[in-house]
């Protein structure tokens, strides 16, 4: 007598194969029609768009770094900020800068930001995350922007003296891009 006994249904090779097969088809769904190619547009509202392969990575102050259906511009960069927080000033040789920052969401849906995307790097290398302590009006909070929707706001560091190497680095925290960008703030 053959009793040969029939293997559970999960663990049939053609089942897996057919699970893997879905879930590349839903990461290049989700993920492959997304553009890393970053545009410059510059305060008059111009824009040119990088042609090469090597996407451009660095910007300038007032230049908009576009990627992910995001614009990314910095405004304004205030060396020497003081606050009016007596217990909040920068340690002896260090000064705050303040960084106006613009966020733009360019897409169909809604869009996540996050203040811990930003760090800024002076010129040993040395990069830090917002003095959170320096600023309480204009800080740029985290939240959701809505399809077509900006948000302007500020983030204080607290930076040697005169350093005139910043960076202000953006690293997205999302899933389906590493992207990152530099603005050379001096």
């Amino acid at each position: 007598m053959n009793t040969k006994q029939s293997k559970p249904w999960y663990k049939k090779f053609w089942v897996w194969a057919l699970i893997i097969v879905v879930l590349i088809g839903i990461g290049g769904a989700t993920g492959g029609n997304k553009s890393d190619t970053p545009t410059n547009t510059a305060s008059s509202g111009t824009v040119s768009e990088s042609k090469t392969t090597d996407s451009k990575t660095e910007f300038k102050v007032g230049e908009t770094a576009t990627f992910d259906d995001k614009s990314i511009t910095i405004k304004d960069v205030q060396r020497n900020y003081s606050t009016s927080n007596q217990f909040a000033q920068p340690e002896s040789g260090k000064e705050f800068v303040l960084v106006t920052v613009e966020i733009a969401n360019n897409s169909k849906s809604s869009m996540d930001f996050n203040t811990f995307e930003f760090k800024l790097q002076d010129s040993n290398g040395v990069q830090q995350n917002e003095s959170f302590t320096a600023l309480s009006e204009g800080k740029l909070n985290s939240g959701s922007l809505a399809p077509g929707g900006k948000v302007t706001g500020k983030l204080a560091y607290e930076v040697p003296k005169d350093d005139t190497g910043l960076k202000l680095l953006y690293q997205s925290f999302s899933f389906f891009s590493n992207k990152a960008v530099t603005f050379n703030l001096i």
